[in-house]
């Protein structure tokens, strides 16, 4: 069981090797922010997140509704109050229309991995 002295505070702005940036509100729980990718959408496309975090687990997930496209993020922070790093395996999904899915659709899912240091 997680207590309130577990619980890592996931506040702030966190950025990836691929230049993408992610925003994050804590309150209690449950997270908001915004994720700016550093990938494919030459960074036009500032989408919301919502998320929820557990002691130093945290899971969060975004829509691409220009891409027909929704990605959720679950990790573990790691590292020192002044150096954390947000360690996730990712799902994106991406649409592939109804015509092509009985083909297609085993290749709509990517699986990955990322990390996100926190900067001040």
């Amino acid at each position: 069981t997680t207590t309130p002295e577990d619980q890592r505070d996931f506040t702030g702005k966190w950025t990836n090797k691929k230049d993408s940036v992610l925003e994050l509100n804590q309150d209690g729980n449950s997270l908001t922010g915004t994720f700016d990718s550093g990938v494919a959408d030459g960074g036009e496309v500032i989408v919301p997140v919502v998320g929820w975090a557990n002691g130093d687990r945290v899971t969060f997930a975004a829509t691409y509704e220009k891409f027909g496209t929704v990605v959720a993020w679950t990790g573990q922070v790691t590292g020192e109050p002044g150096n954390p790093v947000i360690h996730t395996h990712f799902l994106h999904e991406t649409d592939i229309p109804e015509a092509q899915e009985g083909e297609y659709l085993w290749a709509s899912t990517k699986v990955g991995n990322d990390q996100f240091s926190k900067k001040s």
